[in-house]
């Protein structure tokens, strides 16, 4: 047996205990269905998705890894998940273990499935989406502040550490975010609990199109323009369209506004490319394509940060 598959199996023990515990003796099932990608989209990377079934019960088991450490803190990620469930945005938790970095949660059910791209075109599904991160922004602040700046230069820093291979004008990129982050400072920002996650695979889509969310990696108290951003960013790949998203999500246009959210999406793709480049370069999991997630992304922020249009940007904020 090799490391990784003896890593996974005491992995696996270690959800079947927990689950066994929880649902009263022997599972009829442990499965895990889920396809892990990093590339073309981010989905499943951060943590083992388990469905345990025993007699008529059915829980779903989110155990996290440990290579993650430069951009998750599982238990943070735990206490927003289950806010989320509280509020009835998110499936709700069940239980947790924080030592383990595992939880357990409501199994949604038959006619529940994971959001993709595709479900943006789905004008209720993509209210369903707005509503869901609106309620979550209307919620109790969570325990955790965040912003995006710290979290570049956290995942730059970790490149630097792991020797990941960056492209030679990383400067120039890295200049945007800093020109970004002077514009910034100059705004006023009401921290709101934000999602912060423009992922359509981080949804589940149910009966009716009915919405809730999943993965709260990122989650925090954070400027709410940032969720606008990522989400902008995620579903329109033009700007009038995404201008017509801006005032779906907010009930107005402003400019300022809009540009300041667009920025936001704009270093969602820094973040997550040096976030990718950092796993390439260290995680033991080499059978992903952390290295072809981080270049598709860097290369979105490229062409929309290196242009006279992104000082322009920066400049129209508000």
């Amino acid at each position: 047996m090799t490391e990784g598959v003896m890593v996974a199996a005491n992995r696996q023990s270690v959800v079947r205990a927990r689950a066994e515990a929880r649902l009263g003796g022997s599972l009829d099932s442990l499965e895990s269905a889920l396809t892990v990608l990093a590339s073309p989209a981010w989905r499943g990377i951060e943590a083992d998705i388990w469905l345990a079934r025993r007699d008529d019960r059915s829980e779903i088991y989110k155990h996290y890894h440990t290579d993650l450490s430069h951009y998750v803190d599982p238990a943070r990620a735990i206490e927003a998940a289950k806010r989320a469930g509280d509020i009835g945005v998110g499936p709700r938790v069940l239980q947790s273990w924080d030592e383990d970095g595992l939880f357990a949660m409501e199994y949604l059910g038959n006619g529940w499935r994971a959001g993709g791209l595709h479900d943006s075109a789905n004008t209720a599904v993509r209210k369903g989406i707005v509503a869901a991160k609106k309620a979550l922004q209307a919620g109790p602040k969570l325990s955790r502040d965040a912003d995006i700046f710290s979290e570049i230069r956290a995942a730059y820093a970790a490149c630097t550490s792991y020797r990941a291979s960056l492209p030679k004008n990383m400067t120039a990129f890295l200049g945007f975010a800093e020109r970004a982050e002077q514009a910034m400072s100059q705004l006023k920002i009401e921290r709101v609990p934000c999602h912060r996650d423009g992922n359509t695979a981080n949804i589940m889509v149910g009966p009716e199109d009915a919405v809730r969310l999943v993965d709260y990696d990122l989650a925090a108290n954070a400027d709410p323009y940032e969720d606008i951003g990522c989400h902008l960013t995620e579903v329109f790949d033009r700007e009038p369209e995404a201008r017509d998203g801006f005032a779906e999500w907010t009930g107005f246009f402003d400019e300022g506004l809009y540009q300041r959210a667009i920025v936001y999406g704009i270093l969602d793709d820094l973040r997550w490319s040096l976030v990718a480049f950092a796993m390439a370069a260290s995680s033991p999991r080499t059978t992903l394509e952390f290295a072809k997630y981080a270049s598709w992304r860097l290369m979105r922020f490229e062409v929309t940060s290196q242009t006279s249009t992104a000082g322009d940007r920066l400049r129209r904020m508000a």
